[in-house]
């Protein structure tokens, strides 16, 4: 159920509760608003150089599309490189001030290509053992030097949680989905059940079947089937929602907070950082006036795993919601999509929202929005079709610097 406490209290108490601030709780009012935006990358990028390893070569240009780091100082980005769906790999131990060529995946880009061995994105556990996928799905034993094919169906989600990670496959858009998971550093996977209700609808059920989205968080995993998101929704459309709080095995149903006809249906949901039972949920109406084009965000959230939800702040009027992050301070972004892509952040519980990021694309789509430690996080915008950006911020998402590549 959702609880209907009050906005004005919500507003002090509601983010920061999400992120299980407690002391944001306790707050008196306003905080300052703290001005975010892109700052230049550091001098020490600007010289940022790329150093080959054994059995690579320097491509011909390299754009990213994802990035993944496991400390503020190693990390991957995966990308485009040398030609139109090639797809290339780097590694940085510094943070990102250089890079290291390794061996080009076996695997085209998967913006560029068909196949259905192609990725798109890329998930590191540790140092050692990550993961490209999107459709097809690769492992890594040895920090991407070299990748193991994983036999599963098209992988549509990807999460890593406290020593498992979890693949979300769907042969068809419309089609039964599968859950697997294996232990982090081994290449078998083991097929969970999933949730009762989380395939598709029966015929003439009125209920409407969206994409399954996938989140982790040490042992906590959460499957959301989005919603329908015109202008009227009606109490099947709202979208599906089910936690695990055992690593899968065993699931629970949670309550959707979307409102029929005109809340929207839920679109994305994020768990905050090392607060597996606070979770945010975009509720989204994209019925648009002719003349101003906005579109209505409505966001939850909740310190109970889903339980019970309290309405926020609206984040945005514009655009569609791609990507949402907490990250567990009381500090959270939205990744929009539109005629401007754009980052948008809250640092005060909630109370006031700002545009943080345009990243140049047109509905050109966001990447690993996530964070590290309340202090340092990552995101890639554009993914494709635009100059692509691997943006960077040390201060909890006020500033974002760009890391040259």
């Amino acid at each position: 159920m959702t609880s209907q406490r009050n906005l004005t209290a919500g507003r002090a108490w509601g983010l920061a509760a999400v992120s299980a601030l407690m002391v944001a709780a306790c707050g008196s009012g306003s905080a300052p608003q703290l001005p975010g935006h892109v700052s230049p990358a550091p001098a020490a990028s600007a010289s940022a150089s790329s150093v080959p390893v054994p059995g690579a070569s320097e491509p011909a240009g390299f754009e990213p599309a994802a990035v993944s780091f496991v400390s503020p100082s190693r990390g991957w980005v995966l990308g485009r490189s040398g030609c139109q769906d090639c797809a290339g790999l780097r590694l940085s131990g510094d943070g990102g001030d250089h890079w290291t060529v390794l061996p080009a995946p076996p695997a085209p880009l998967g913006y560029y290509s068909s196949s259905a061995n192609a990725v798109t994105d890329v998930a590191f556990a540790d140092a050692a053992n990550g993961f490209l996928h999107g459709p097809g799905l690769l492992a890594t034993h040895d920090g991407g030097r070299s990748w193991i094919r994983q036999p599963l169906p098209p992988v549509q989600a990807l999460s890593v949680g406290t020593g498992h990670a979890y693949a979300l496959t769907q042969t068809q858009p419309a089609g039964p989905a599968g859950l697997w998971r294996t232990i982090i550093g081994s290449s078998r996977w083991t097929r969970l059940a999933l949730p009762p209700g989380a395939g598709p609808p029966p015929a003439g059920s009125g209920e409407s079947y969206g994409t399954l989205l996938l989140s982790a968080e040490g042992g906590t995993v959460v499957l959301l089937r989005s919603g329908f998101t015109g202008p009227t929704v009606t109490p099947g459309q709202v979208g599906r929602l089910w936690a695990s709080s055992d690593s899968g095995t065993d699931w629970q149903a949670r309550p959707v907070p979307c409102t029929p006809p005109d809340g929207g249906g839920a679109a994305v949901i994020s768990i905050a950082l090392r607060h597996p039972d606070a979770w945010l949920l975009d509720c989204f109406n994209d019925e648009q006036s002719s003349q101003e084009q906005n579109t209505q965000h409505r966001l939850y959230g909740t310190i109970d795993a889903g339980l019970s939800w309290v309405r926020l702040p609206d984040p945005s009027r514009h655009n569609d919601p791609g990507l949402l992050a907490d990250n567990g301070s009381g500090h959270a972004f939205l990744a929009t999509e539109g005629g401007a892509d754009t980052l948008v952040g809250t640092f005060d519980a909630g109370m006031h929202w700002q545009t943080l990021i345009r990243s140049g694309g047109s509905f050109s789509g966001w990447a690993d929005l996530s964070f590290l430690n309340a202090g340092t996080g990552f995101v890639v915008g554009p993914t494709q079709y635009s100059p692509e950006h691997v943006y960077r911020t040390d201060d909890g998402g006020r500033t974002w610097h760009v890391l040259h590549l």
